[in-house]
Formats: C-alpha cells, sequence, structure tokens
C-alpha cells in the first residue's frame, strides 16, 4: 500500500520541479536573460527618440499602448506627435530593474538627458522611468512608457501640450 502513495507523491514533486522556473516567471522573478532583454528593450526604444526614428518607433510600439506624463497619458498618435518634435542630447540609462511576469516585461531605470521639446529647452537631468513591453507574436512590443520628470514651464509654451489633440 506505502508503494501506492510513494510514487504518485514522487511523480507530483517532479511535476512541480519541472514547472518551477515558469512558476518563477509568473510570480514576478526575474532572470539575468530578462535582465538583459529588458534593458536590450529600453535601449532599443531611446534610440529611437535619438533620431528620431518615426517608422521604427510605429512597429515597435504594441496597440493599445499609453505614456504618462506630468500632465497626463496619451496613445501613441499623441505621444508620436511629442517625439516628432523631442530633440535629446546623449543621454544616460542606468539603475535598471527588471521585473518579468509571464509575456510582459516591466523596467524601471534612470535616464539622465537634456531635452528640447517644440523649443521649450529642459535641462539634463537623472529622472526615474518606466518602461512595460509585451511579447506579442515572438517580438517585444512597448505597451508603457512613463515620463516622471516634473517640467517647470520655462516660457509661454508647455512643451507638453503640443501633444493633445486627438489625432
Amino acid at each position: 500500500m506505502k508503494k501506492f502513495i510513494i510514487i504518485p507523491g514522487l511523480a507530483l514533486v517532479l511535476i512541480a520541479a519541472t514547472n518551477l522556473p515558469q512558476a518563477g516567471n509568473a510570480s514576478g522573478q526575474t532572470s539575468v536573460a530578462d535582465t538583459a532583454l529588458g534593458e536590450q528593450q529600453v535601449e532599443r526604444l531611446w534610440a529611437g527618440f535619438a533620431k528620431p526614428d518615426l517608422s521604427a518607433l510605429d512597429q515597435f510600439v504594441a496597440p493599445g499602448f499609453q505614456s504618462l506624463h506630468e500632465d497626463g497619458a496619451r496613445s501613441w498618435p499623441q505621444e508620436r506627435k511629442l517625439v516628432t518634435e523631442l530633440k535629446i542630447t546623449p543621454y544616460v540609462l542606468s539603475d535598471y530593474k527588471v521585473t518579468r511576469n509571464g509575456d510582459a516585461l516591466l523596467v524601471t531605470y534612470q535616464c539622465k538627458v537634456g531635452e528640447t521639446i517644440a523649443a521649450a529647452r529642459l535641462a539634463k537631468a537623472s529622472t526615474p522611468r518606466l518602461d512595460v513591453f509585451q511579447q506579442i507574436g515572438g517580438e517585444w512590443k512597448l505597451l508603457s512608457h512613463v515620463n516622471v520628470r516634473h517640467v517647470a514651464p520655462s516660457s509661454d509654451v508647455d512643451p507638453l501640450m503640443i501633444a493633445d489633440s486627438q489625432e
């Protein structure tokens, strides 16, 4: 009788052990490979911002994209308009923290960059950012971008309001 209890018990332990790596991802734990992947996706995003390479960014952005800035949320067409007007200095990305949960990759980091948006120049400062990537059809796409940088108006033009149109 004990043989029948031990064998099914051992089978359950082996099944559970086989599923540990997947369970780790589902619980929000991240491997070294996922950390490198998160950094790579953020660097890809910033390379698109720096040019700006709008066609590459259009391919990189996931359906349902939202950004969040000091003045509120934007859809991709609204964010795209802001990126069109964006001019940035060489930037430094650092202090990455990456969490993977299934097909979602969340990356927080510091970004030190000088920005000019619609003729308003913002000083080069390091601020926290958050990007969320989703794996869709085997490719990683940008689902959300959060920039918590405080923008103090330096002129009559509010640089963040250029993206208010509902295009």
